[in-house]
């Protein structure tokens, strides 16, 4: 009767959470925003250059954005000095490159993260080698574009008031929780979900 009874309950949960989870709840899986803002992105995904998870967010994700099942667009977090140095770098390159590689991003990551501290002469590689400019070198209609995003960033850093990253904000108004998440399909069924609301 217990073996019964254990078997019963087993089944009962496993309904009651994919039932549960058949829409995504506010406050588990979400949260709205106390100061949502206006964008035209569905999908923001906040991040750095200086976050491991962040990095390993973008590996995983990377298929459906290749694919073009999921569209992101990066906003480079500015908590820091150490995130407005890699902010002001991702920056710079994304003036030059608006259609940034995946291979570009990863060898950002990389060299953010496997140089530390990150040298002037490992900057200068990575521009030749992507036949890019320094910040200095850039026309003044970049140099604007790039004042303007990282402006941008710093705004929306603290408007969302975001602790931890990575992060997804949805259409300026819902914030995702990682945490409430147990796979990458129910967060990616959580970011189409919101994306339609």
């Amino acid at each position: 009767m217990k073996r019964f009874q254990a078997v019963l309950f087993l089944l009962a949960s496993i309904i009651f959470s994919s039932v549960t989870y058949a829409s995504p709840t506010e406050g588990e899986q979400y949260t709205l925003l106390e100061n949502p803002y206006s964008t035209d992105h569905q999908i923001d995904k906040f991040f750095s250059l200086t976050c491991t998870p962040c990095w390993q967010m973008t590996e995983l994700l990377k298929d459906k954005e290749a694919s073009g099942e999921l569209t992101l667009h990066r906003t480079h977090v500015i908590f820091n000095e150490s995130t407005q140095q890699a902010a002001s770098l991702y920056y710079t390159v994304l003036v030059q490159q608006p259609n940034l590689s995946h291979e570009v991003l990863n060898e950002l990551f990389l060299m953010v993260q496997t140089k530390s501290p990150l040298q002037p002469t490992d900057i200068n590689t990575f521009f030749e080698m992507h036949k890019l400019v320094k910040l200095e070198d850039m026309t003044e209609s970049q140099q604007q574009q790039w004042a303007k995003l990282m402006e941008e960033a710093a705004s929306k850093t603290e408007q969302t008031a975001i602790a931890s990253i990575p992060t997804f904000i949805i259409n300026g108004r819902y914030m995702v929780n990682l945490r409430g998440h147990r796979s990458m399909d129910e967060l990616l069924e959580t970011l189409q979900y919101l994306s339609d609301l």
